[in-house]
């Protein structure tokens, strides 16, 4: 999904600089780019929460006498692989970047953006004609 949004920055960005981009996409492309931003939204959600998400194995001590109890805390998609630690830092660090850049902001917008609209003045925040 990452790919998705890549496209409609590309797309946007292009058909703000170009008028045969624009009369090709037609007299509002903006809606259906950001319906395509809310699909593929939910996937890279649950893609960031798989790698959020650990386990807890425990493995008992083979001696007979007095088994101790050894807990793991490995990654829940693949259990070969310990949770923050080896392979698994740069994942996390990738998914972690991308939820503060990407997703929050995202998120916020969805949440507040009628009222930022409305209480704000900033030309970022006039996407939407206002009535007269």
């Amino acid at each position: 999904p990452l790919y998705i949004w890549v496209l409609i920055g590309i797309v946007i960005l292009s058909s703000r600089y170009s008028s045969w981009m624009t009369r090709k996409l037609g007299s509002n492309p903006v809606a259906v780019l950001a319906t395509l931003v809310l699909l593929s939204y939910n996937k890279i959600l649950q893609t960031i929460i798989t790698v959020f998400s650990p386990t807890q194995l425990m493995y008992y001590n083979s001696t007979y006498e007095n088994p101790t109890p050894t807990m793991h805390l490995k990654w829940l998609y693949d259990a070969n692989i310990s949770f923050l630690k080896g392979r698994h830092i740069p994942l996390f660090s990738i998914a972690l970047l991308f939820l503060i850049f990407f997703i929050l902001p995202y998120t916020l917008l969805l949440v507040f953006g009628q009222c930022l609209q409305a209480k704000s003045n900033l030309k970022i925040f006039s996407w939407v004609n206002r009535p007269t």
